[in-house]
């Protein structure tokens, strides 16, 4: 090892490494390496049950404003902790932003242009599309924890299989390719090209004779290169020449291999030039490698509602809650919180819990101090659109598929495509046909619903032809809906983008206004997760029954929403 190098590696201190992690991946990349380093000890109650005392809230009030999953959570250990709880609830359900479409429900959406839209669910009785939240991390233990506490049954949710496909316009002919020739085939040629410079001396100064033949080993595994003499018989060459890692080619009498006669055999490796007109790597193609998707994921046995369902279970004769019931008023004060919802309803209580979305709560009636409205003005929230199909035939799952699960990607405008992780081999499945972000979902939910359907299955068939058969795929299975545009909702999750006053209004929607308090991802390092807002109604409950300090430290940091919710490596 040279001595420039030694010099280059000693700077990198611990301090350093973290600041830097904290400025690229924002609080919660910073948390979860510090807990891979194991400078964080994770509370016991991340893993395991809150230690309740079951007369300690007695003869005290809390009303909760909303019941999303951060909403239903409060109410769930506030009732626990002996309090008396009211939920108010301004639709006609339960779960807020998770929700599970089934036969007959209903999307509303006060759309810009077409007015109130209300599109019915028309899949069959035996079918669910996940609308909202669709997966839940192995890391994620609260939501894990409740769901065992509630007795909701989970199984593998799969994001990623190396059959899924990725497609663009700009390569490969406008066809699919599958996940993993891309993969692959690009990482041998990272690795021949990085073993070249290798071999032509670059990188003498950063690597010893021992550390040079090292990296050079590292690169023939990592890359399936091919080791032969160069012409002047000094150094191995190491030459990408395709891998079965891509899977199987045909044998020369254009049989499928393996059979009796031939192995497995090399299939023909994409070209580099199309890898990199391609920018596979701009379409999330590496967001399940983030740490939030990595396997194992779960998903609650018959839809996400199973989470909603449960607490339903829980709470049901124990906590009061008022559907249909919108919040009209608030007024705080050092003593109570004094809530008007609906026509003439009133409600008055020691402690307010808000689960409502901030770009909704700051156009309600109140008396938040100056520092406290302005941040929840401020806090504001992301389009998203997704697609939900029933398809009659699990067309994904033939032989020239060969998809079970995972996600396939494409820049097309519709961004990606769920398959299901459950009911494999059966006759008929639902399917994500799409899921947007920003700019595109913007765009998409502008538009009249048939006109989404239409475009979603146009975008879809650029992947599966199977789409733009409508005895394969029916338009009227179709579901379609834009989360900025759903009633009582407007927005999939809270927008932290780095904006110059994100950082203190984070903070202070951490800490009550008095007695009023807000709950849900919005106020979480995890937006966007059910997760985030268990760990928000966590926090909040801690505060109220002072196991917690009402202090935020100076070092809290806004999360990346971008990386939390898309997997998007954006830096502020």
């Amino acid at each position: 090892m040279s001595k420039s190098n030694k010099r280059g590696r000693q700077r990198w201190t611990r301090r350093k490494f973290l600041s830097h992690v904290g400025m690229v991946g924002g609080a919660a990349a910073l948390y979860e390496t510090m807990v891979a380093m194991n400078l964080v000890h994770i509370p016991d109650q991340n893993s395991g049950p809150i230690q309740f005392q079951p007369g300690r809230g007695a003869g005290q009030s809390v009303v909760i404003l909303g019941a999303g999953i951060g909403g239903l959570t409060t109410a769930y250990l506030m009732h626990k902790e002996g309090y008396e709880v009211t939920i108010l609830e301004s639709s006609n359900r339960l779960g807020g932003r998770s929700l599970t479409g089934r036969k007959g429900d209903k999307v509303v959406e006060n759309h810009p242009t077409e007015g109130k839209i209300v599109s019915t669910v028309n899949i069959d009785e035996d079918q669910y599309i996940n609308l909202g939240p669709g997966r839940l991390p192995y890391h994620h233990r609260r939501v894990l924890r409740y769901c065992k506490e509630l007795g909701v049954q989970l199984e593998p949710y799969i994001m990623n299989t190396t059959g899924n496909l990725f497609q663009t316009e700009k390569a490969f002919d406008g066809k699919p390719v599958v996940y993993r020739e891309i993969q692959n085939d690009t990482r041998g040629y990272i690795a021949e090209l990085l073993a070249k410079v290798t071999n032509q001396g670059a990188l003498d100064q950063e690597l010893n004779a021992e550390d040079r033949e090292k990296l050079l080993g590292l690169l023939q595994q990592f890359g399936s290169l091919a080791a032969q003499p160069n012409k002047y018989g000094s150094r191995t060459d190491y030459i990408y020449e395709g891998s079965t890692r891509d899977g199987c080619a045909d044998d020369p009498d254009g049989q499928p291999t393996p059979n009796v006669y031939y192995n497995c055999q090399n299939p023909k490796d994409l070209v580099l030039n199309d890898l990199l007109e391609a920018e596979f790597w701009d379409h999330r193609f590496y967001s399940p490698m983030e740490f939030e998707w990595q396997a194992t994921l779960f998903q609650p046995v018959g839809g996400m509602d199973m989470i909603v369902k449960g607490f339903e279970r829980a709470l049901e004769g124990k906590v009061k809650i008022l559907k249909n019931a919108p919040v009209n008023g608030i007024e705080v004060t050092d003593r109570n919180v004094t809530v008007r919802y609906g026509r003439q309803g009133k409600v008055t209580a020691d402690f307010c819990v808000s689960n409502i979305p901030c770009p909704i709560l700051h156009r309600i009636k109140n008396n938040f101090t100056k520092d406290f409205a302005k941040a929840v003005q401020r806090t504001t929230f992301d389009p998203s659109c997704k697609v939900g199909w029933q398809a009659e035939e699990r067309f994904w799952e033939d032989n020239e598929n060969e998809i079970y699960g995972g996600i396939s990607w494409t820049d097309d405008q519709i961004e990606q495509i769920w398959y299901p992780s459950n009911g494999y081999f059966s006759k008929k499945g639902t399917l994500t046909g799409a899921y947007m972000h920003d700019e595109n979902a913007a765009r998409f939910g502008k538009l009249p619903v048939k006109e989404r359907l239409a475009q979603a299955k146009k975008g879809a068939a650029k992947l599966h032809k199977e789409f733009l058969n409508d005895r394969i795929v029916p338009t009227d299975k179709g579901i379609t809906i834009a989360w900025q545009y759903v009633e009582h909702q407007e927005g999939a999750w809270p927008s932290w983008v780095g904006n110059q006053h994100d950082q203190q209004d984070y903070q202070r929607i951490l800490l009550p206004d008095r007695r009023f308090y807000i709950v849900g991802d919005q106020a979480s390092t995890l937006p966007g997760w059910q997760e985030g807002a268990m760990m928000s109604a966590e926090h909040v409950f801690d505060l109220i029954r002072g196991e917690k300090e009402a202090v935020v430290p100076e070092a809290v940091m806004a999360p990346n929403t971008k990386r939390v919710v898309q997997g998007i490596r954006a830096t502020y």
